[in-house]
């Protein structure tokens, strides 16, 4: 590869370095104070500018014969030139015009054959709407945001959502469901690098999952079965149940027997060791079916938790599993912990069971059990009394039908969560409620009784719906929670940790100091030992830090404290690098070999060395990266993509910059090494 084309590629990678330098250092770099405050007012403002001229439009009525479109407004509305509101539904086609003092929209002659005047007004009036939605805009509680609240249980329709034309391309809008309001705040730059736990603050948890509690629904799941094939195989039976070893015990009446290799028992049995007795049989679940069942438990809770915090908006959050029954949690910038430990805790297993027509919370039988309504004080939400209910155990439909899962709310404002089952779950849903007409079905939550309505026909349409004086919030929270899925198993928090946005600060700084710091130092000492042959290595790892921090952005990598250490630790490698390099050159000389073949001779031979101390290195960076966790994993990628990068910038770009100021010139006396 000759020098121009050696040239053109450190550019190249200089270049691309950059552009993907920018966006980080434009969101780190520390802004003065006040700073999101004023880009909010500024931009609230701005929408204000916007919203307020609109509101005295009511309605647009389409002239089609006339190609034009009449609006009716208030008495002193004016036309608001270049609004882009406006715009977005017009797009230039129209132009405004006063006709016998009446406001109207007419066609422009270049568009006759390509705009439809009725589909405009129409559009025109989905604007208008909308725009009567909106109660009030204002800031945020952060005060880097805005808040553009609705009339209660409204929503912009997204076809002729004024939002959008409003924030342009540096603002994005949030619906906030429990709130009627849409969150309006500045869009987060693309391909920057995204900070850890540790440096930008957050939530960590410890999340242990009860699998055992799993094991017993398993085992309490196949008495049920059992039961049932029992009785279709006409085998008389005294009792059948769970003992408190977890095991099942079957007692036949006297003189009855039980072949176990049956096809209608053997599929439930299939998985349990069994042990005749004198009275019938004691089952128990194999140890490895144990450890299957516990191992799908933490794999299923692992997965609902990661589908609940995506939908709670937290960027880069990180869900690992930890040993065989926890699962470690981070969530970085976090802003709600509460709402967080909430959806995140809450198990959500609906049942939909029917009262028993018989029975008293007194007089249960075995196929009974008694749950209880939870009755809230309104203002205080404190429980005030808990209503029992005797059902019937058998679970007739399960949450994991549910398609879909949102708010809705009452004629008299109350909230309530409308469910819509899948096509399997809206068949199952049919049958249960047409055998049941008359009766009456408990809504069951995590085992507590929301309501209880009367089935009064066949219901086919899948929906359904959780009544239980839910505020906006909580009901949102429990779609979420439903939406996501069941827990498996109840959770418990082993440990809980929240880290403050200032402690991340500092965090950041103090290891900004260190790495400018141990730059400086590092420059300083090459320079003085290796005069212009140290100018070149300075050089060089100023260019390693620009392709180590694009090569982060550009994955979007998560940087954490350990990290940082990775690239200071690089540094220090890449420096070793040079080194060997400036000192094979070093010997050639003093061994008397021309200046030019000395260059080329320590490259060479240095680059062998390099190579293969640096391949070890990443070797390890990849084992550190498969089988560590968290903090290890960053400090993992960040030494190998450093690694890759000291490689280039100490072989590849030194060797550059000794040919372009020595190796270039015709003569050459001396170099400064």
């Amino acid at each position: 590869m000759n020098l121009f084309s050696k040239g053109l590629l450190i550019f190249a990678v200089l270049a691309a370095s950059i552009y993907y330098d920018i966006p980080s250092l434009l969101t780190f770099i520390p802004k003065e104070p006040g700073h999101q405050l004023k880009a909010a007012q500024a931009k609230l403002d701005q929408v204000n500018l916007l919203v307020s001229p609109l509101k005295g439009l009511h309605l647009a009525l389409a002239e089609v014969d006339k190609n034009r479109i009449q609006l009716l407004t208030d008495e002193d509305f004016r036309w608001p030139e270049n609004n882009p509101v406006l715009e977005s539904v017009l797009g230039g086609k129209y132009q405004f015009q006063l006709i016998d003092s009446k406001p109207y929209l007419i066609l422009k002659p270049d568009f006759l054959k390509d705009a439809f005047v009725t589909k405009t007004a129409k559009e025109l009036d989905g604007l208008f709407t909308n725009l009567r939605k909106i109660r009030t805009i204002e800031l945020g509680e952060d005060q880097a945001s805005i808040l553009v609240k609705l009339k209660a249980t409204r929503r912009l329709a997204e076809q002729t959502e004024p939002l959008k034309s409003m924030l342009g391309k540096g603002w994005e809008a949030f619906y906030r469901e429990d709130q009627d309001s849409y969150q309006l705040r500045p869009k987060a730059l693309d391909n920057i690098v995204n900070l850890g736990l540790d440096l930008q603050g957050g939530m960590y948890l410890d999340v242990g999952v009860e699998v055992d509690v799993v094991v017993v629904s398993v085992v309490e799941k196949a008495v049920e079965a059992i039961e049932g094939a029992l009785l279709e195989m006409e085998v008389n039976y005294e009792q059948i149940y769970r003992n408190e070893e977890n095991q099942i015990e079957i007692l036949l009446e006297p003189g009855e027997t039980l072949d176990l290799e049956n096809e209608k028992i053997k599929r439930i049995t299939f998985d349990y060791d069994s042990l005749k007795t004198a009275s019938g049989f004691v089952l128990t679940l194999k140890p490895e079916e144990v450890i299957r069942v516990k191992k799908r438990a933490i794999d299923q809770a692992l997965e609902t938790i990661r589908n609940r915090i995506d939908q709670l908006g937290v960027k880069e959050p990180s869900v690992q599993r930890r040993g065989e029954d926890s699962i470690i949690v981070q969530l970085p910038g976090l802003q709600d912990p509460d709402k967080a430990r909430r959806v995140i805790g809450q198990v959500a297993v609906l049942n939909f069971q029917l009262l028993a027509e018989n029975g008293t919370p007194e007089t249960v039988t075995d196929t009974q059990e008694v749950l209880y309504q939870e009755v809230k004080d309104e203002t205080t939400k404190e429980i005030i009394n808990r209503v029992p209910y005797v059902l019937e155990k058998k679970v007739l439909l399960q949450g994991d039908r549910i398609r879909d899962a949102r708010v809705s709310f009452g004629n008299s404002g109350e909230a309530h969560v409308s469910m819509s089952f899948d096509s399997e779950g809206k068949d199952i849903f049919a049958e249960v409620t047409a055998n049941a007409v008359g009766r009456r079905m408990a809504i069951v939550l995590d085992n507590k009784v929301q309501s209880a309505p009367r089935i009064n026909e066949k219901i086919e349409g899948g929906e359904a719906q959780i009544t239980g004086n839910f505020s906006p919030e909580e009901a949102s929270e429990l779609a979420l929670v439903l939406r996501s899925g069941a827990l498996p198993a109840p959770i418990v928090i082993h440990e809980e940790r929240t880290v403050g946005a200032s402690l991340g600060a500092d965090s950041i700084r103090q290891a900004l100091i260190s790495l400018v710091i141990g730059f400086l130092v590092v420059a300083v000492f090459m320079i003085i030992y290796y005069r212009v042959a140290g100018v070149f290595s300075a050089l060089a790892l100023l260019f390693n830090l620009f392709i180590i921090v694009a090569a982060l952005a550009y994955f979007g990598a998560t940087l954490t404290l350990p990290g940082m250490a990775g690239i200071v630790l690089t540094i220090g490698m890449a420096v070793d690098a040079n080194v060997l390099i400036f000192e094979r050159i070093r010997e050639e000389i003093l061994k008397g070999t021309a200046l030019r073949l000395a260059i080329q001779t320590g490259f060479q031979k240095a680059t062998t060395t390099i190579f293969d101390s640096n391949i070890t290195t990443i070797l390890a960076g990849i084992i550190l990266f498969q089988f560590g966790t968290g903090p290890i994993k960053g400090f993992a990628v960040t030494l190998s993509i450093g690694i890759v990068a000291s490689m280039f910038t100490s072989i590849f770009l030194g060797k550059y910059l000794f040919e372009v100021v020595y190796l270039s010139r015709k003569k050459l006396a001396k170099i400064s090494i």
